[in-house]
């Protein structure tokens, strides 16, 4: 075989179709033009949501809290303040302050009508109390005296 049928002379290679470097830098910043933004609104809506779940976990102990503090104040008529954390589920920087009364002045009836109030809150600065920047969550309810509770505690 010969080399010229192969490879005829008289055949024009065709130019390949290929990108100027204006072309490609112009494709790159549109790229990351749109990237940035993007970005910057995933990182938004991840930290929103970490600050959700914590927010729900504050409210899932308040409730928590707040029931327990109802049952006791159903069965034992005794106005306190009891403080704690839940280090025991792992969450030694969550704290929680529970407020029993029946003083009209907290919302109750004398020996009638209790007050409770529950504030859980993520104690970051680790001072025990809750801070103005720190995340928080109220629950309030409030339990009559009745026989038929103390009937049943007994």
């Amino acid at each position: 075989m010969d080399l010229r049928t192969l490879y005829p002379l008289t055949e024009k290679a065709k130019p390949q179709a290929a990108f100027s470097l204006l072309e490609m830098v112009a494709a790159t910043a549109l790229v990351a033009s749109t990237l940035v933004p993007a970005l910057s609104l995933i990182r938004d809506a991840m930290s929103q949501s970490r600050e959700m779940n914590r927010r729900n976990l504050l409210a899932n102990y308040a409730v928590r809290i707040l029931e327990e503090q109802t049952a006791l104040t159903a069965r034992s008529w005794i106005n306190a303040t009891v403080t704690g954390d839940f280090s025991f589920d792992g969450y030694a920087s969550l704290r929680y302050t529970a407020t029993k009364s029946d003083a009209v002045i907290d919302g109750g009836l004398v020996d009638r009508l209790m007050n409770i109030q529950v504030t859980v809150f993520d104690d970051a600065d680790g001072n025990l109390s809750a801070g103005v920047n720190e995340l928080q969550v109220n629950f309030r309810t409030k339990v009559a005296k009745l026989v038929t509770y103390e009937n049943e505690a007994n």
